[in-house]
C-alpha cells in the first residue's frame, strides 16, 4: 500500500456552461433592457402631451375669461354712453321745453282769450313719428367703435390659442 494510485483528470463538457446559452442569456437582458427604456420614453412623452394639453385648457378658459370681461366691459361702456346721450338730451331739452313755454304763456296773456290759450296745442311736429318717441335702438344698426375694437381684439387672441 505504499504505492500511490493517480487517478486520471477527468474534465467532461457538462461542467462549463455552453456559449449558446450564454448568448440567449445575454439577448434576453438586452430585451428586456430596451424594453424599461422604450416604456421610460413612453412615460416621459405622454406626461409632456398631458402637461401641454393642461396648458392648452388653461389657455383657453382664461382667454374665455378675457372675452367675458370684455363684453361686460362693452356693455358697461354702451350704457354709460346711452346714459349719458340721455343726460345730454335731456339737459338740451330743458331750456329749450323752458323757452317754449315761456313764448306760449307770452302769447297767450297778449291775446286776451279765456284761458284756452294757455293750454298747449296737440298737433303733428314736423321731423317726428306720430305715436313713437324717438328712442335709440340698442340691438340695431351698426356696432360702435368700441364693439368692434373689442371683437377684433378677441379675434386675435382667439388666433392665437390655434
Amino acid at each position: 500500500m505504499s504505492d500511490k494510485v493517480v487517478l486520471p483528470r477527468l474534465d467532461l463538457p457538462g461542467q462549463k456552461t455552453h456559449w449558446a446559452v450564454i448568448a440567449v442569456i445575454g439577448g434576453g437582458v438586452l430585451v428586456l433592457l430596451m424594453a424599461v427604456i422604450f416604456l421610460v420614453v413612453v412615460h416621459k412623452q405622454q406626461a409632456m402631451q398631458e402637461a401641454v394639453a393642461r396648458a392648452a385648457d388653461a389657455r383657453a378658459k382664461e382667454a374665455a375669461a378675457q372675452v367675458e370681461k370684455m363684453k361686460l366691459e362693452a356693455a358697461a361702456a354702451e350704457k354709460a354712453k346711452a346714459a349719458a346721450a340721455a343726460a345730454e338730451k335731456a339737459k338740451a331739452a330743458g331750456p329749450v321745453a323752458a323757452r317754449d313755454d315761456a313764448s306760449k304763456a307770452g302769447s297767450a296773456g297778449s291775446e286776451g282769450d279765456s284761458g284756452k290759450a294757455g293750454q298747449k296745442k296737440k298737433g303733428h311736429k314736423p321731423g317726428h313719428k306720430a305715436g313713437r318717441a324717438n328712442i335709440p335702438k340698442l340691438g340695431g344698426g351698426e356696432p360702435s367703435e368700441a364693439t368692434k375694437k373689442s371683437d377684433a381684439s378677441v379675434d386675435a387672441l382667439l388666433r392665437g390659442l390655434k
